[in-house]
C-alpha cells in the first residue's frame, strides 16, 4: 500500500499539441522532480523511507504502512492512537509534499512542458 498525494498540473490543452508519448513523459519527468525535491523532507532516521520513494506517470509512491504513518504523522491499532512529535532530521515530518509544493511546485509544470518538448 502507498501514500497517494494529489498535485494538479494544468495541462488544458497539451494533450493537443503533443503525442501521448511525450504526454506521457512529461507525466512522468514532473514525478521524478516531485521525488526530488521531496527528499530533503521525508523522515530519515535510517534512510529506509526516503529512499523506498518511487516516480511512477501516476504521481510519487512510498510503499508499506510505515510511509502511511509517517506521511499522516500518526498510527493506530484496536487500542490506541500513536502520534509523532520528534523526528531526529531537522527539517523532516509529516506531509512532505505540502512542504515540498509550498517550494518547488511553480517549476514542476516547467520540467513537464520541457520533457514533453515544448518550448516556454
Amino acid at each position: 500500500m502507498g501514500v497517494g498525494v494529489s498535485v494538479k498540473v494544468d495541462l488544458k490543452g497539451i494533450e493537443k499539441k503533443v503525442s501521448p508519448t511525450a504526454l506521457a513523459k512529461g507525466k512522468l519527468a514532473i514525478s521524478n522532480q516531485m521525488l526530488i525535491d521531496f527528499t530533503p523532507f521525508v523522515p530519515r532516521k535510517s534512510g529506509e523511507l526516503s529512499g523506498s520513494g518511487q516516480a511512477t506517470k501516476d504521481g510519487v509512491k512510498y510503499p508499506g504502512p510505515y510511509a502511511r504513518a509517517q506521511f499522516y504523522g500518526s498510527s493506530y491499532n484496536k487500542v490506541r492512537t500513536f502520534v509523532f512529535r520528534k523526528y531526529t532530521t531537522p527539517g523532516t515530518g509529516k506531509r512532505w509534499d505540502l512542504k515540498a509544493s509550498a517550494l518547488h511546485s511553480a517549476n514542476w509544470g516547467k520540467v513537464g512542458l520541457r520533457a514533453m518538448g515544448v518550448k516556454t
